[in-house]
């Protein structure tokens, strides 16, 4: 009897505590299998939405990677791609590596504005890694450049060190004075330029180069 009324006392004390906790431990298990897939599905929209970012920009890369001329239906569809990337995945860094692609597209397209909107824009993103602003930033000289705009062009240089692409740096350095007209200063930047330029581009800075001498000499 005494073994019997132990059994019913732990019975007791068990519904009791049921009563008292039972409530909390089921909403404490709800809240841990509601972490548990919150947390997959966090992780599988993350998964999705990278996957569809760079989905879309190998679509922009992919047809100027061939090198071949695009016709003007080919740039409107990758600049409104550009837009949608922009648009929808904006914290990706896709985003800015498609604008400087496109960049270039627009640029060769002789969009010489529609290029400063897209270098303009991965200098602002704060996905940009510092070395893709750094390039952009000289680029968009260049574009001020093309565009007539010198002092532009010459403030934008004033923002960087030259430090991460230094030929790059130097030769957009010397387009600069050159186009002011400070030759001298301008072949400085040249021999700088080309002295960590490769082959190729070595060639083009040294036509420069000897462009400027001519012109003194004459």
């Amino acid at each position: 009897m005494a073994e019997l009324r132990t059994e019913e006392e732990q019975v007791e004390a068990l519904k009791n505590w049921w009563k008292e906790n039972g409530k909390s431990l089921i909403m404490g298990v709800v809240i841990a299998v509601a972490a548990v897939f919150g947390w997959r599905g966090w992780n599988q929209y993350q998964d999705d939405f990278a996957a569809n970012a760079s989905a879309m920009y190998e679509s922009i890369l992919n047809p100027v990677a061939t090198g071949l001329p695009l016709d003007d239906a080919a740039v409107t569809s990758l600049l409104q791609m550009g837009k949608e990337l922009r648009a929808d995945y904006a914290s990706s860094a896709y985003a800015p590596m498609a604008a400087m692609v496109l960049a270039r597209v627009s640029a060769n397209a002789g969009d010489l504005e529609g290029a400063l909107e897209q270098l303009e824009y991965v200098i602002a993103s704060d996905v940009s890694p510092e070395g893709m602003k750094s390039l952009a930033t000289i680029r968009k000289a260049r574009v001020h450049l093309g565009l007539g705009q010198i002092d532009e062009a010459k403030a934008s240089l004033a923002q960087l060190n030259g430090s991460d692409f230094p030929s790059l740096f130097a030769e957009a350095q010397g387009d600069v004075a050159a186009a002011l007209g400070n030759n001298s200063e301008a072949r400085v930047s040249y021999e700088v330029a080309m002295a960590s330029a490769d082959t190729q581009r070595k060639q083009v800075i040294k036509l420069k180069y000897d462009d400027l001498a001519t012109g003194d000499a004459s």
